[in-house]
């Protein structure tokens, strides 16, 4: 089978990972460039001429339809299963409650947590007030998905969905890297669900 795509960006990033896992639970071929350099080869002419903006990861698919974001990416991906994939959803409802997910860990959750781990890293300056005012909303939203994740197993329904894999591959770097034992006891059904999305995922 001839892949739906090709996946351009650095293979071991947690934005890149929604794709694939997306594609690998489906059996769909997915094509990766494991040879990427952040920060090089996002910066050729070649690759802004596509796309202007230099973000990774993004998609080139046939007839020279191209994507950027890796939700948007992973979405696109899923809905090549057509009516085979569950992971959109089987209701308008259940579609609508995935996207306000997806909305969420990219509107809220990605930038509270890129303000707290990215100076942590070294990706960006340590300007406390800023690092404060990130990890209070990362505390709040992290707080609010435990509240959500109280009584159930998935995010939406009662199997896994886009939205699940989403937010399980937002909550990678805060596992392995930030999130205290203590910190995993406060936010036990998001630790719960972490790993039961994993499990399934991988």
């Amino acid at each position: 089978m001839a892949p739906i795509g090709t996946l351009i960006g650095p293979t071991a990033n947690q934005r890149n990972y929604k794709a694939r896992i997306v594609a690998k639970h489906l059996g769909l071929d997915l094509a990766t460039t494991p040879e990427f350099q952040m920060g090089v080869g996002n910066k050729t002419p070649e690759y802004l001429a596509k796309f202007p903006c230099g973000k990774v990861p993004v998609f080139e698919g046939s007839n020279d339809f191209t994507l950027t974001d890796s939700s948007a990416i992973a979405y696109y991906v899923a809905s090549k299963a057509g009516s085979d994939s569950s992971l959109l959803g089987k209701t308008a409802e259940e579609t609508a409650q995935i996207l306000q997910y997806i909305l969420f860990a990219e509107a809220d959750f990605s930038p509270a947590h890129a303000g707290v781990m990215y100076p942590l890293l070294g990706f960006h300056n340590y300007i406390q007030p800023a690092f404060q005012a990130a990890e209070k909303d990362l505390a709040r939203f992290l707080d609010a998905l435990n509240t959500i994740l109280i009584d159930r197993t998935f995010l939406v329904g009662e199997r896994l969905t886009i939205a699940d894999i989403n937010f399980a591959c937002d909550l990678i770097m805060l596992f392995k890297l930030y999130l205290t034992a203590d910190d995993r006891k406060t936010y036990r059904n998001v630790a719960r669900y972490f790993k039961t999305i994993t499990g399934q995922a991988a």
